[in-house]
């Protein structure tokens, strides 16, 4: 009799914590693991929906509590998944890198690191475009709001994997220490200052820039975790430029978006969501060997193994959960009371309680697809290697596409909706020709290493 998914990802996760490596740094998977877990958990509380008839309202609970804004400067935890990615990018690097085999090249070790993350979101968008054409024929405009909702994390797949290819750079700039994440953050101001005195699309620089900067940093902190004051030192000063810009500059409290808010400190991000990831990067970097040595009980290994295996799924497929659940209360007419009206807090906690069954089960389902192999992603281009510049180009169109169709959603698919982001006009339609046309140009560029097959990372 098969086991279930869930119960197969654990003990594979169990053999995976049996065998790790002795060099293997656990804190960057731990890390990995919890802030996408931090993720699922904050979007769970944060949102609240209103139904207009038939049509959901979908609003945030810290825009009708504005005093629960300042939780964002503890929940708003991307900084660390891009310092602890960057970390394991750099390991997987040095050993693609130094073993100087013919097709060990840039372009090829991005494409297998590119192909690891497209596959999940290419099973993603294979479940949800349908539904979303299938909910337009037969709902109409009343599922507009969940259809825009449904893809609106896909812009963090879209910056990393932009980030995942500048990995070399990143390295050589660690090496100079925190003179290039100073001019990062200056240049990150400098587009902020632009941003608010000329046109909203400069912002978009800062896509690259702040995350560029959180990924450059995490490899500067982590070289000197033994340290601690001295990053202890780093996150003091730079949590009290954060305050200083939040209380007297343009930037909002909250560093995740807020519905009808004019500046958004997440999209496009700002010096103000920079500053915060300095913090963030610089504290967790303090508190490095309490937490390699936490990572040493078997229990929490195995534990953080299984986190880290599920951790795509769990981040791409949470919303699908949450609005399961939202139109499940409205049909059965047990829709939260709105905020301020008695029992609210006791309503949120059951259905928090609820969604998280929920997001268990639907990641159950879900996980093994993360895992399926998709022949044509698994191997390189079988004519001659296009030029690296082509990999480039392919990883920009793939970062384009990725934010579009976050910024779209998938209302109106393919073209019947066009949005205009930061100036910019976007439909989830060229969002996804975009992200096609990128994954082609990135897998020409491999060169057919072991086989043809792509380059695969020692260290996930």
């Amino acid at each position: 009799m098969a086991r279930p998914a869930a119960l197969s990802i654990w003990a594979l996760a169990g053999e995976a914590a049996a065998n790790t490596p002795p060099g293997r740094d656990r804190v960057v998977d731990l890390l990995r693991g919890v802030s996408l877990a931090i993720v699922v958990l904050g979007h769970t509380l944060m949102a609240v929906v209103e139904w207009d008839g038939p049509r959901p309202v979908i609003g945030n609970l810290l825009a009708e509590i504005p005093e629960l804004q300042i939780l964002t400067w503890v929940l708003q935890i991307m900084p660390v998944f891009f310092a602890a990615g960057a970390i394991a990018n750099r390991a997987s690097w040095a050993s693609w890198s130094s073993s100087g085999a013919a097709g060990h090249d840039w372009a090829t070790w991005v494409w297998g690191r590119t192909a690891r993350l497209v596959r999940p979101v290419l099973w993603f968008l294979a479940v949800w475009i349908p539904v979303v054409i299938v909910l337009g024929l037969t709902v109409g405009s009343d599922a507009d709001p969940l259809a825009r909702l449904s893809s609106q994390l896909l812009w963090f797949l879209g910056v990393y994997i932009v980030v995942v290819a500048f990995t070399p750079l990143e390295v050589r700039w660690a090496k100079a220490g925190v003179a290039p994440v100073a001019v990062l953050l200056a240049a990150v101001a400098v587009v902020d200052l632009v941003r608010f005195n000329t046109h909203d699309a400069v912002a978009l620089i800062n896509f690259v820039l702040v995350w560029l900067m959180a990924a450059t940093l995490g490899l500067v902190v982590r070289d000197r975790i033994h340290r601690p004051r001295l990053l202890l030192g780093w996150a003091a000063g730079a949590l009290a430029v954060e305050i200083g810009v939040v209380a007297f500059g343009p930037y909002p409290l909250s560093m995740v978006g807020m519905p009808g808010e004019k500046v958004s400190n997440m999209a496009p991000p700002t010096l103000a969501l920079a500053l915060h990831a300095v913090v963030l990067i610089c504290a967790v970097g303090a508190a490095w060997k309490p937490l390699q040595r936490w990572c040493e009980r078997p229990r929490l290994w195995h534990a953080a193994c299984f986190i880290g295996a599920i951790a795509m799924s769990l981040y791409l497929w949470h919303l699908s959960a949450l609005i399961v659940v939202t139109v499940a209360e409205h049909w059965t007419g047990l829709d939260r009371p709105l905020v301020g009206e008695p029992w609210f807090w006791t309503a949120t906690l059951v259905h928090t309680i609820v969604c998280l069954a929920a997001v268990a089960g639907v990641v159950t389902v879900m996980a093994p697809l993360e895992h399926v192999k998709v022949p044509w992603l698994e191997t390189t281009a079988p004519n001659r290697a296009m030029p690296a510049w082509c990999a480039a180009v392919g990883i920009a169109l793939i970062g384009v596409g990725l934010l579009a169709i976050s910024a779209t959603g998938l209302e109106g698919f393919p073209f019947g909706r066009i949005v205009r982001y930061a100036g910019v006009p976007l439909s989830p339609g060229l969002a996804v020709v975009f992200l096609a046309a990128g994954t082609i140009c990135v897998r020409a560029s491999g060169r057919r290493a072991d086989g043809g097959r792509a380059g695969g990372p020692s260290y996930s």
